[in-house]
């Protein structure tokens, strides 16, 4: 009976201590929490993002973790997860701060992005724009195409989150946009001159005193408008819409440049109904004596080859509004009509960029340039 009794004694303990091992507490349930925080950290690329911060996180879970398998390792009556949960607590909180700093900072990123895409969509609009209205060669369309493609892509990116992606194609478009700007910049410029523009609105208003002095028609065309104006003993009779060269905007200086020239002419031939392939025309004295001036002075300065010469035959012609002449300026038939009989040979014809400062090719410089 003795020894049964000594081996209950012993055994009872035992008993206690296999039965609290087998029923050992569980550790903090906060640990799943973290875990899903660091499931979010990763899925929006902490590493990249704020790699610090986030290796931070990592070496601290890490050690947590370690803590947490060495209490379990022990039985259930010595463990103590008290300053495990402090910890929890800690890693948590700052867990959950690195994962509102992160988007906000991507957020703000996007946001960054997207406005630089939009600044780029602007500004191929106004390109395209000035472009459609000055004519300008392939080699620009080109650059506006591939910039349009580059745009359309980084957007692409940006919706997909892939914001590395996104900003590459913006500086890829931004650089296209930029050389097309580049080609179109010249031809803008001048109608943002100042000393230009007085010059043109001089060479109006002496046409205009002219017509007024002689009791005569005169003629006078403004290219940023696009309109030829006809003037009677010098009040304005008519206006009408034009077309011109594919390179119309720009001042004429040779044969074949496509240019429309600008100066002081008059009218010396008047071509009737199948007397022109443009159903009626009038012919200027272009070059005269300040066209054949400013010739010489291109070819000696090198700004244009000695081969070439200095062109001709500009007319004031039919065959509508919005045919492609080679320098010349082109009315609708109806309009040419009107016109037709209503000057003759010797009648003031002046052609100028622009009258006003505030010509649409210069407030779309300004608009190109973010000055608006």
């Amino acid at each position: 009976m003795r020894f049964l009794n000594y081996g209950g004694a012993i055994a009872l303990p035992f008993a206690i201590l296999v039965f609290s091992a087998c029923s050992s507490s569980p550790p903090p349930p906060e640990i799943n929490l973290l875990e899903n925080i660091d499931f979010e950290l990763h899925k929006i690329d902490a590493v990249k993002y704020a790699p610090d911060e986030y290796n931070k996180f990592k070496v601290n879970l890490r050690v947590l973790k370690d803590k947490i398998i060495q209490e379990e390792s022990k039985f259930s009556i010595f463990r103590n997860y008290e300053p495990i949960q402090k910890n929890i607590g800690d890693i948590i909180g700052y867990g959950k701060r690195l994962l509102t700093t992160i988007n906000e900072n991507k957020s703000k990123r996007k946001e960054k992005i997207s406005d630089k895409i939009k600044r780029l969509e602007d500004k191929a609009r106004i390109i395209n724009e000035l472009t459609l209205k000055i004519n300008v060669g392939a080699s620009t369309r080109k650059l506006l195409t591939k910039g349009g493609i580059a745009i359309s892509e980084a957007k692409a990116s940006i919706n997909s989150n892939r914001y590395d992606s996104a900003m590459e194609k913006v500086e890829n478009a931004s650089a296209l946009l930029n050389e097309a700007e580049k080609l179109v910049t010249p031809t803008l410029r001048r109608y943002s001159q100042n000393d230009i523009i007085n010059k043109w609105r001089k060479f109006v208003r002496d046409t205009v005193d002219e017509s007024k002095r002689k009791k005569m028609a005169a003629i006078v065309v403004d290219k940023a408008e696009r309109t030829l104006t006809l003037y009677k003993n010098g009040k304005i009779l008519q206006t009408f819409n034009i077309g011109f060269g594919r390179y119309g905007y720009r001042d004429k200086l040779f044969s074949g440049d496509d240019a429309t020239p600008e100066g002081k002419y008059k009218i010396i031939k008047k071509s009737g109904r199948g007397e022109s392939k443009y159903y009626k025309a009038l012919l200027l004295d272009y070059p005269n004596q300040e066209d054949k001036k400013e010739f010489l002075k291109a070819k000696k300065r090198g700004l244009i080859s000695k081969n070439v010469k200095i062109g001709g035959l500009i007319e004031i012609h039919g065959g509508g509004e919005d045919s492609t002449t080679n320098g010349c300026i082109a009315l609708e038939n109806n309009h040419m009509d009107e016109l037709f009989d209503k000057v003759a040979i010797g009648t003031p014809v002046t052609i100028v960029g622009a009258t006003s400062i505030e010509n649409e090719l210069y407030i779309g410089l300004k608009e190109l340039k973010g000055d608006s």
